[in-house]
């Protein structure tokens, strides 16, 4: 029995199911994510570590090469390339294509600790960076106004930033620009030399002075509770107050304290202030971020892998709304928004959509002379195109530029 057949014997059957895929595909539609592109890993590793003012010759000797043996006997390494800069190394790792990022990146951190140690002690920790088209933010948000650039960034910092990454689909907000507040202590070498004191003497009476420990525990009753030592520094004019040095008055000094001997001579206490000069100043500027022209604050917001885009765009432009009520002294204002882009690619294809089935109506009557094919063939379009829907749900496909074509 031929399918047109039974299709035109039993065409309340057939209505009902069309009903029933139409049903179903709309209700896929509301469940699909919604992305930029399709979910892609690209089968390559970076693993970038610093080394502070550093040539590339020794990046080259004591890192590079030491990461490029380790990586070269990760399972599944087609190729092992790197590159050696000024205080940095890059050495990339690519795979075949079809391999488990995930448990690539775990090979490759198992062979990276095996030779930590044999690194350099102030090298960084290496770092395996990924290369992924979802690892780009979805949205950049600009903060400006209400004060200096330091102002704004500790706003960015304490409100804005933990506010977006307290909203479901959102993986991690990044503050970039801006200003951070750094101590300088400028030592004058003149003095260092004239008191007998090395410049590692104040750096290490600094470190000793700004420090808080354990203090043992007290019981009270059926509990016990932690003690601390609180001695970390609150202001800066604690810095300017440490003792470098003790030295006994008229002794010829050379900057060592002296202990036991019968010698009662009084001492004299060398501090911070008498060798340095200390500044609550700003740390060097790696970064600017600009927006229409003027400096501000950047706020990059990524989304958790799978999460709609679409929807987590509205709920952060609802959180800024809220802020702005909140912060009226603070703009934040999107620079970029990807679900911007999303938004207008579903429309040109529903239009697309809408006059393909336009045009295919009147082509088909202006042939025919009969408006039943016509319908027939304008209503298949939609219908094929919801009941898709469907099926790219039961295969995990998500609605992006490339499965929209």
């Amino acid at each position: 029995m031929s399918i047109p057949g039974t299709a035109t014997r039993r065409p309340v059957a057939v209505a009902m199911m069309i009903l029933a895929v139409v049903l179903l595909g709309i209700i896929s539609w509301t469940r699909l994510p919604i992305d930029l592109l399709p979910d892609v890993s690209f089968p390559r590793l970076v693993i970038y570590t610093t080394y502070s003012n550093v040539a590339p010759a020794e990046i080259e000797r004591l890192i590079t090469e030491r990461i490029e043996q380790q990586g070269a006997s990760v399972p599944g390494v087609e190729k092992v390339t790197s590159v050696s800069q000024d205080g940095v190394s890059l050495v990339t790792l690519r795979f075949a294509w079809g391999t488990d990022m995930d448990f690539a990146a775990l090979n490759v951190r198992e062979k990276l600790d095996e030779i930590r140690e044999g690194l350099p002690e102030t090298a960084e920790r290496p770092a395996i960076l990924r290369v992924d088209p979802q690892s780009d933010p979805v949205m950049t948000v600009s903060i400006s106004g209400g004060g200096t650039l330091a102002q704004n960034k500790e706003i960015a910092e304490r409100v804005f930033r933990r506010r977006l990454e307290q909203l479901d689909g959102v993986a991690q907000a990044a503050v970039t620009g801006g200003l951070d507040r750094e101590i300088h202590v400028n030592v004058d070498w003149d003095l260092l030399q004239a008191n007998g004191i090395a410049p590692s003497q104040v750096s290490g009476a600094i470190a000793q002075a700004n420090y808080s420990a354990t203090g043992g525990t007290i019981l009270r009753g059926r509990y016990r509770y932690p003690l601390r030592t609180l001695g970390e520094f609150q202001a800066v004019h604690e810095i300017r107050d440490v003792v470098v040095s003790r030295q006994q008055m008229g002794g010829g000094g050379g900057g060592q304290d002296r202990q036991g001997g019968d010698d009662e001579r009084p001492f004299r206490q060398v501090s911070v202030s008498d060798v340095a000069t200390v500044e609550d100043g700003f740390k060097e500027r790696e970064e600017i971020a600009r927006y229409n022209g003027s400096e501000s604050v950047g706020l990059l917001v990524y989304k958790e892998s799978g999460a709609n885009t679409v929807a987590v765009s509205e709920e952060v432009q609802e959180t800024l709304d809220l802020l702005k009520e909140q912060w009226p002294r603070f703009t934040a204002e999107i620079a970029y928004n990807q679900a911007t882009f999303i938004d207008e690619s579903i429309d040109n294809v529903a239009q697309a959509l809408v006059l393909g089935g336009i045009l295919a109506f009147f082509v088909l009557f202006l042939f025919l002379r009969d408006p039943r094919y016509p319908v027939a063939i304008a209503l298949a379009i939609p219908i094929s195109v919801i009941g898709t829907f469907a099926l790219m749900e039961a295969f995990g496909v998500s609605l992006n530029i490339m499965s929209l074509g």
